[in-house]
């Protein structure tokens, strides 16, 4: 699947948050802690193991994409890590995590929402694409609730 784009949150609002320990825009405190259970970074959308430190924070899902916020929690790891590669298809590690697709149009109109528990994520992301009046995908856990990162189309179908 070429014709989209994985978008993880981005290196300066992870780097930010690693050296003020902020949430930003909100400037709510950050918490660094060692993972007691595996979740997402939502940097590089690799698996946090346990024992392994990450930075738990408040972060808006619809940060560049819409002026009404909705704000919730999120993981990153607490040391660097690289941004998953916006053409690199869905994440392979979060295949086995269900995970709910929700389809956006402008506005922060919610089209369409499909829960995906058996790793098939391309036939969903193709199939709420489709529709022109959806302008982008959020990825959520199905189990928390919580933001994991957005799908958007590729320009030019790249």
């Amino acid at each position: 699947m070429h014709n989209i784009r994985i978008v993880a949150i981005e290196t300066e609002i992870a780097e930010q948050v690693r050296a003020t320990r902020k949430a930003p825009v909100y400037g709510f405190p950050a918490y660094l802690e060692v993972a007691e259970d595996s979740a997402p970074c939502r940097h590089c959308l690799r698996t946090i193991t346990p024992e392994d430190q990450r930075i738990l924070f408040t972060y808006d899902r619809f940060t560049g994409k819409e002026s009404l916020p909705q704000p919730g929690p999120v993981y990153i790891h607490a040391d660097g890590c690289p941004r998953y590669p916006e053409n690199a298809g869905f994440p392979e590690e979060l295949r086995s995590s269900p995970r709910t697709v929700e389809a956006y149009a402008r506005g922060r109109k919610l089209k369409a929402q499909e829960y995906v528990s058996d790793g098939r994520f391309e036939p969903v992301i193709e199939k709420l694409l489709a529709d022109r009046d959806v302008d982008y995908l959020q990825i959520n856990s199905t189990t928390a609730g919580c933001f994991t990162f957005r799908v958007e189309r590729a320009a030019n179908g790249q």
